[in-house]
């Protein structure tokens, strides 16, 4: 399964038409929050340690600006946001695994 649209909406929901007929809906905030680059999410070590990011409290101009989406081969997108980051690329099975988690609030799926 792959998806056949991606459409902005008012600038605060991501919406995904699926190529087997659903639709998505993505919270532009948990989208961006969700972003699964290792400098948003922590990587492993090559000791198994995963070493988390750090933490900033300041709100950054931009951060929940979704610029563009910019396909990465037939398997995922590349998300670019007013801040200027643009290391998040979220594949198909990334974005199915996100669509389950929507009824959780971020500290449950921590």
């Amino acid at each position: 399964m792959h998806p056949v649209e991606f459409k902005l909406i008012e600038k605060r929901d991501l919406r995904i038409t699926w190529s087997d007929g659903h639709i998505t809906h993505y919270p532009i905030q948990r989208f961006r929050d969700d972003c699964p680059c290792a400098s948003c999410q922590g990587e492993t070590d090559i000791f198994g340690a995963i070493k988390m990011p750090m933490q900033l409290p300041i709100a950054v101009p931009g951060k929940y600006e979704l610029t563009s989406l910019t396909p990465v081969g037939n398997y995922a997108i590349a998300a670019v946001w007013g801040d200027r980051h643009d290391s998040g690329i979220y594949s198909w099975e990334y974005l199915l695994q996100m669509e389950a988690r929507l009824d959780q609030t971020p500290e449950e799926t921590a």
